[in-house]
């Protein structure tokens, strides 16, 4: 068995397609499509330009049996000063032999940094895909989820890491729970009204302005969550040319005389239409079978959410969550999940163990001491 960096453009071909070989079989895997698996390997991302990253594979008689990325995040050290750098896009056959050669390499390409923990996996930051299925493994992944076979824990915990902290994934599929809070409903809906404070969808004249705005906003929502890394204006700009694909009426900002108080942004669950891309290509087959189970779509996903906190405890989030309800019940979505949800944020559990009907899959985020 042998370590190899990927350099090459052949070799990153097999870094973004190891999985789709590793769960062939697998009928709840949904492979990410290859160009934006690519798209967000590449040094044009906005992120590389002040972070590094390294891709390794473990190849074994010229077949890849594991893949890992070392992840350098600067921004992470210049606001947490805390010698800590990470793992992601971490796939393995169940041999924990793999798994350790993998870790080994990625925590020695940290160390020879200077830094002293990792911490993963991050796909490449906390604000994208993160953290290993540990429940709910029945269930196929929401779009930018990801997905991973039971032996992964195992693995890790065999190669020395320890749980960090768990991520929490809510599903509705009967609106009728929000009936119950029709009092606290009636009441927000009454103050926001005193208030001039309203709820309206980004539209396509609104859409750049709306952005500036809401990147200082959701900045200043997640800042004392964990691990948080605030977006700068590129990497913002990226996030939001992605939520161009979101139907308008799926997309609310709180506002109050121009100014944006906080966000709900529902995405369609377009893995039910990656599915059916096979190997995650899209060209030149794969657009046409996405095209046509794009329109048998009937789930989605809560993506972002947030309120700034001189406006929390008013109601606001569940006069959000009333408008979302009404909008995705019209386009025949009344299955949603509202992920990811920290396990100890206690602003938003509470509220959604309320009017959600439980956590349906749980993500876990590792650590390791590698030492100087």
């Amino acid at each position: 068995m042998e370590i190899r960096k990927v350099l090459s453009k052949k070799d990153m071909m097999r870094f973004v397609t190891f999985p789709h070989q590793l769960y062939k079989n697998n009928e709840n895997y949904v492979p990410t499509l290859n160009i934006l698996a690519k798209r967000m390997l590449n040094n044009k991302n906005p992120f590389l330009k002040h972070s590094e990253i390294a891709l390794f594979l473990a190849i074994e008689k010229d077949v890849v049996v594991g893949r890992i990325a070392a992840i350098y995040n600067k921004t992470h050290l210049d606001i947490y000063n805390d010698n800590t750098g990470f793992f992601g896009f971490f796939d393995t056959v169940n041999d924990v032999s793999v798994a350790k050669l993998l870790f080994d390499t990625c925590e020695n390409w940290l160390k020879n940094k200077g830094l002293t923990k990792i911490i993963g996996p991050t796909n490449l930051t906390t604000n994208d895909s993160c953290g290993l299925l540990v429940e709910g493994f029945q269930y196929p992944p929401m779009v930018v989820m990801p997905y991973n076979d039971e032996y992964y824990n195992r693995l890790c915990l065999q190669s020395d890491y320890k749980k960090l902290i768990d991520l929490n994934s809510y599903i509705i599929s009967d609106y009728s729970s929000l009936e119950k809070y029709n009092n606290i409903l009636l009441k927000a809906e009454e103050t926001m009204k005193s208030k001039n404070i309203i709820i309206r969808n980004v539209s396509s004249q609104s859409f750049n302005n709306d952005m500036k705005q809401l990147r200082l906003v959701y900045n200043k929502v997640n800042e004392d969550n964990w691990g948080f890394i605030p977006l700068n204006e590129e990497e913002f700009d990226e996030l939001a040319s992605e939520l161009k694909i979101t139907p308008w009426d799926l997309t609310l900002v709180v506002e109050k005389d121009g100014e944006i108080l906080g966000f709900l942004i529902a995405i369609p669950n377009l893995n039910q239409a990656f599915k059916y891309v096979k190997n995650g290509k899209l060209f030149p087959f794969g657009i046409f079978r996405f095209l046509q189970k794009k329109r048998k779509v009937d789930s989605a996903r809560i993506m972002i959410l947030g309120v700034l906190d001189d406006y929390r405890g008013k109601g606001i989030d569940f006069v959000m969550y009333k408008r979302i309800a009404e909008a995705l019940s019209k386009r025949g979505i009344f299955s949603v999940e509202a992920c990811y949800v920290l396990e100890n944020n206690q602003r938003m559990n509470p509220v959604l163990s309320k009017l959600l009907e439980g956590i349906i899959k749980r993500y876990r985020i590792y650590e390791k001491e590698i030492g100087g």
